[in-house]
């Protein structure tokens, strides 16, 4: 384990399946020394309780945390379309449920500690060494870093999914949080690369492969698979996008994806449209291009599939 990359995992599992996926990829591939898992963005509860019985599905002992829920500044209700509020479910408190959360996540052990304190404890206990891996909005992060900016030069990488250029549209996890993907942005981490939504849109899992998941003998993916099965049903979707696991990808082989290395921006009056700044320092390695066939060589071989 000591030569094994210190990483922590921060995702927004339980929406799109690819967070699932992701975490499937960062523990099976065994090049990582998971120290723990954290959630953000609406209901991290019950978010952390869906990763931590997929987890022990592995037969993997591996802390899960919860996190933020809301955005910093960002209102929810921006965020989500009319037609989606409609389809939405919400617990006794008010909290949104995600249509792959189940009963059976219900009495999963999330730890007390919250993730942002975790992960500010886990940068000083080893400084220089773990690598944070957010799929989701970066809420969690950019908290790390206003609470305890003296982790900031201790912080080894940050490699994200998020963000995109010459885009008509906002991509989802800056969009969710503008504020924080700012701060993190510009908070001179030792690196930072962001895997974007113009190289991930290309990761499309075929129908074929998809079928293919139903019969598989690994616990872990008929569990995943079934709570795609619902994703489908509840967003009407049916072609599931490789986001998440080529990021965590491109850290087991870096060869998978290019990078540039240029100042990545955030325009906050347009809900956090990203684009290159030639007028500030460089900040970001912003991928470019992938191998294709080799990302899913190895996201095949490693899960099984």
């Amino acid at each position: 384990m000591n030569n094994l990359k210190k990483v922590i995992l921060d995702t927004d599992i339980g929406d799109d399946i690819d967070d699932s996926f992701a975490l499937l990829l960062l523990l099976e591939s065994h090049k990582f020394n998971c120290l723990g898992v954290t959630t953000v963005f609406r209901n991290s509860l019950k978010r952390a309780k869906m990763a931590k019985q997929l987890i022990r599905s592995l037969g993997y002992d591996i802390k899960v945390y919860r996190g933020i829920d809301d955005p910093l500044k960002q209102n929810i209700d921006h965020l989500i379309s009319k037609e989606i509020k409609e389809k939405e479910k919400y617990d006794e408190d008010g909290k949104y449920i995600f249509p792959q959360y189940d009963k059976s996540m219900e009495n999963e052990k999330v730890e007390d500690e919250n993730a942002v304190d975790f992960i500010i404890r886990m940068i000083h206990l080893y400084p220089h060494e773990v690598t944070l891996i957010p799929i989701g909005p970066l809420t969690n992060i950019a908290s790390a870093i206003k609470k305890d900016p003296t982790i900031v030069p201790l912080i080894k990488e940050i490699r994200l999914m998020g963000a995109g250029l010459n885009l008509n549209f906002v991509e989802w996890n800056i969009f969710c949080d503008p504020d924080a993907a700012k701060i993190v942005f510009s908070s001179n981490i030792n690196k930072i690369v962001a895997v974007t939504i113009n190289v991930t849109s290309l990761t499309s899992l075929t129908e074929e492969e998809v079928n293919s998941l139903k019969n598989n003998n690994s616990k872990a993916i008929k569990l995943v698979y079934e709570a795609m099965m619902k994703w489908f049903k509840h967003y009407e979707f049916s072609s599931p996008v490789m986001h998440d696991p080529l990021t965590v990808a491109s850290l087991i082989d870096e060869s998978i994806i290019n990078t540039q290395l240029c100042h990545l921006d955030v325009d906050l009056s347009k809900d956090g449209y990203t684009f290159i700044n030639d007028n500030c320092p460089n900040n970001v390695y912003v991928s470019t291009s992938l191998n294709k066939e080799k990302f899913f060589k190895l996201f095949k071989e490693t899960l099984g599939i």
